[in-house]
């Protein structure tokens, strides 16, 4: 565990090159293909370094022999379940299997989160885009308004939904309300019963917009990722996380959020 933070800390910082990418394609009048692939590469390569280790939680289960024949055998469940050991059906294997989840990423995309907290972001999209399969990720930008940049079940290239996210420059106030309910609504549109787990990166303070805590609600688990910083509302975001169900992170640095999503994502998925 402390080695997985260790790397993770390392990691979350950018690189000159990365930096020297980025701000070359802010400033650009007329958008360069080649320079897009190599900064979406060089973001994708960055959140490779924050995630060291396999996070998937795995489930443990004890199944029929008769199901998985290669699996090994359970001992001592067998012989506290079976009373015929002859028979196939009553012996029990141990079989492990990755832990299935949807997610939805909410971030801030205003005008205060422009610049490198802008580039720090899509690297923490990129970090979950690598983690949890593509049709399993949902991913909303919000500002005055929210957007989907990748919806539930549709299955996408990582660097594709990165560019996206590039390209929603920075702009406006902050409504956290319309990104919670956006993402709410990717959950609705796949019309069944699976758990609402999202994951918030904001400093809580809501400049236009209802009261996002009543929204909160309706999640089963929701992982608030607090950006501190001047005029952040502490307050807000725990309110957030306790309505939601789920859990309150901080983020002292900005160049901390890539480590703090892979964080966030772990605890998470576990729910």
């Amino acid at each position: 565990m402390e080695m997985e933070q260790v790397a993770a800390k390392q990691a979350t910082g950018t690189s000159e090159n990365l930096r020297e990418l980025y701000f070359q394609r802010l400033h650009q009048t007329e958008r360069d293909p080649d320079l897009d692939r190599r900064l979406v590469a060089a973001v994708l390569e960055q959140a490779r370094r924050v995630i060291a280790h396999p996070t998937r939680p795995q489930r443990h289960q004890f199944l029929p022999f008769t199901r998985m024949p290669l699996a090994d055998l359970a001992i001592e469940e067998t012989l506290e379940e079976a009373f015929d050991l002859s028979d196939p059906e009553t012996l029990l294997v141990e079989h492990q299997e990755i832990k299935p989840f949807s997610l939805v990423a909410m971030l801030d995309t205003s005008s205060s989160m422009s610049g490198e907290k802008h580039l720090l972001a899509s690297i923490a999209v990129a970090v979950m885009l690598l983690r949890i399969p593509s049709k399993d990720i949902g991913v909303v930008t919000f500002s005055s308004t929210a957007k989907s940049v990748k919806k539930l079940q549709v299955s996408e290239d990582p660097a594709s939904v990165v560019l996206r996210f590039l390209k929603a420059s920075p702009k406006g106030f902050t409504n956290i309300h319309v990104g919670l309910k956006e993402a709410l609504g990717q959950y609705e549109a796949r019309g069944t019963q699976r758990r609402r787990l999202g994951i918030l990166a904001s400093d809580g303070r809501s400049t236009e917009g209802r009261d996002p805590v009543e929204l909160a609600r309706q999640f089963d688990f929701l992982a608030v990722i607090h950006l501190q910083g001047p005029g952040s509302h502490r307050e807000s975001s725990v309110a957030m996380a306790q309505a939601g169900h789920g859990i309150f992170l901080e983020v002292e640095k900005f160049e901390e959020l890539p480590g703090r999503i892979y964080d966030a994502l772990r605890l998470v998925s576990r729910f």
